[in-house]
């Protein structure tokens, strides 16, 4: 919360916002490459916070209270002028802090921060209800289907797609480190159960049976 009052001035500057969406580049021999829009990214914001003992603020109390915000991984909306700038929330992405002026007992007296904070996109009531009734959906299937073993993912990310083939559509990705839980294999692709494939190329990931 910033606030300005006959006591205590805590105020930001130099307030930028970065509107980044997702480009995917197709490489093309010999041509520029093709560009597919992923979607929307993520909004990053960034400000300065001057901290003056001799306005009202207690530099090393309101850093902690920072600190605190960032490490526990909270989210909370951005307002200013009594309405928030966007729907969705925001989180600390980075907070680094500069110790100006400190006096002789140790204190700080001035104290600079930048902050850098990154969107955190709220969900919507149909949203979640999807997502409860998908994690249902999973965990019915998790019950009933039989697994042949289990995948971990070795490169950076892999397509799951809607079925064993690189024609079929891409319902989304698998991250380095995921563990995938596998029901079959066919033409060189892994079932995973729901509909969905990955590829069985073992540049891509390792498996161990059941």
């Amino acid at each position: 919360m910033f606030e300005v009052s006959e006591n205590k001035t805590l105020t930001y500057n130099e307030f930028q916002r970065t509107t980044e969406p997702r480009w995917f580049e197709h490489k093309v021999l010999h041509d520029k490459p093709e560009l597919e829009f992923e979607g929307a990214g993520t909004d990053d914001i960034s400000f300065k916070i001057l901290l003056r003992a001799e306005l009202g603020i207690n530099p090393e109390k309101q850093m902690a209270k920072i600190r605190e915000f960032a490490r526990r991984g909270k989210k909370a909306l951005f307002i200013r002028g009594n309405k928030p700038i966007s729907a969705n929330y925001w989180v600390i992405k980075r907070a680094v802090e500069v110790h100006k002026v400190i006096d002789n007992q140790g204190n700080i007296l001035i104290m600079e921060v930048d902050l850098n904070l990154m969107e955190y996109p709220r969900e919507t009531e149909d949203e979640t209800k999807k997502k409860t009734t998908s994690s249902v959906k999973k965990a019915y299937t998790a019950k009933t289907s039989k697994y042949i073993g289990t995948i971990t993912i070795t490169v950076k990310s892999v397509h799951i797609r809607s079925g064993p083939g690189v024609n079929n559509k891409v319902l989304g990705y698998a991250m380095k480190n995921d563990k995938l839980k596998v029901t079959g294999k066919k033409n060189g692709w892994y079932a995973l159960g729901g509909g969905k494939y990955i590829s069985a190329n073992s540049a891509y990931s390792s498996f161990k049976g059941a």
